[in-house]
């Protein structure tokens, strides 16, 4: 009983919050909710904050496998991060720590733990790539989807990527409740043109701007070969709905002209919220056969005024 009014609860509220937001636009399935985490017995709350983005153009992901005692990441991290303020920040990136480069020590500069089952998980995924490398939309480059930065794979990858046509509008919402910890993530999705295949939706949440050590030996960027306060950008930290993500309609196919709405409901940890750092919620969609991302997303959970 208690679970039918918690998730009464949820979907009332993720009603009307998506109501007033999406009250122009078709959606051809009903609301549903494809993750519950923690649902609290009232998800009242008279205190939160909203915010929200709309996507029209294409926008590209590049996944960054990085680890705080490699040594070319920074200039690999820095270069990318550029690209993006070129690209108006159509290119959407997040950081993979993972690996032996990665490992945190129990004294020292080193101790800061950047790891997460979730990055664990693509790491082992993508068959252990060494740092610093790349997917970009996990599509192939010269045959391969991960790229070394150094070969200039990634920058070539971004490039074809962003020429292509955007084939999915994507509208994200979120609404943090800070009595609870918790965001509530409204994803609504308009398919442009007919797609086949099946697809996936990922929500990802990722810490942003935490000041820690990291190894780097371009002087012209900082301190070698000890960073000690570099700035380790969109940090994974954990899956919304699972790694690998879920669904965007009832058995992942798409009509051409549809618009499909996921909602989420995510409690976060404690140790992220220590107001020193962002918190954004990257949301991409990708076919389930071929891997390749088609659009993605990125809003910061806004916590206060």
């Amino acid at each position: 009983m208690n679970v039918m009014k918690n998730r009464f609860h949820l979907i009332l509220i993720a009603v009307v919050i998506l109501a007033g937001w999406t009250a122009c636009d078709k959606i051809d399935e009903p609301l549903k909710i494809v993750s519950v985490q923690d649902i609290p017995e009232n998800i009242n709350d008279t205190l939160f904050y909203m915010d929200s983005v709309s996507v029209t153009q294409k926008q590209v992901l590049l996944e960054d496998f990085t680890g705080h005692k490699c040594v070319n990441c920074p200039t690999a991290g820095n270069a990318a991060h550029q690209w993006a303020e070129d690209f108006n920040h159509r290119l959407i990136i997040y950081g993979i720590h993972a690996g032996y480069q990665a490992e945190p020590d129990e004294t020292g500069l080193y101790t800061t733990d950047f790891r997460c089952p979730t990055g664990d998980e693509l790491f082992n995924y993508f068959d252990h790539p060494f740092n610093p490398s790349a997917t970009v939309n996990r599509v192939k480059y010269n045959g391969n989807i991960i790229l070394y930065y150094i070969t200039g794979d990634w920058e070539a990858a971004v490039n074809l990527e962003m020429a292509k046509d955007n084939v999915i509008n994507m509208k994200v919402k979120n609404t943090y409740f800070p009595n609870k910890k918790a965001v509530l993530i409204n994803i609504s999705s308009s398919i442009l043109q007919p797609l086949e295949g099946k697809y996936k939706i990922v929500v990802y949440l990722v810490e942003d701007h935490i000041i820690a050590a990291q190894k780097n030996n371009d002087s012209d960027l900082g301190p070698e070969p000890d960073w000690e306060d570099y700035d380790h950008r969109n940090v994974l930290r954990d899956a919304v709905n699972g790694t690998f993500g879920t669904y965007v309609s009832d058995d992942g196919t798409v009509a051409a002209g549809g618009t499909y709405s996921n909602v989420f409901y995510y409690t976060i940890n404690d140790e992220w919220l220590t107001g020193t750092t962002d918190l954004n919620i990257i949301a991409y969609i990708y076919n389930e056969e071929s891997g390749e991302v088609l659009q993605v997303a990125e809003l910061e959970i806004k916590r206060e005024e």
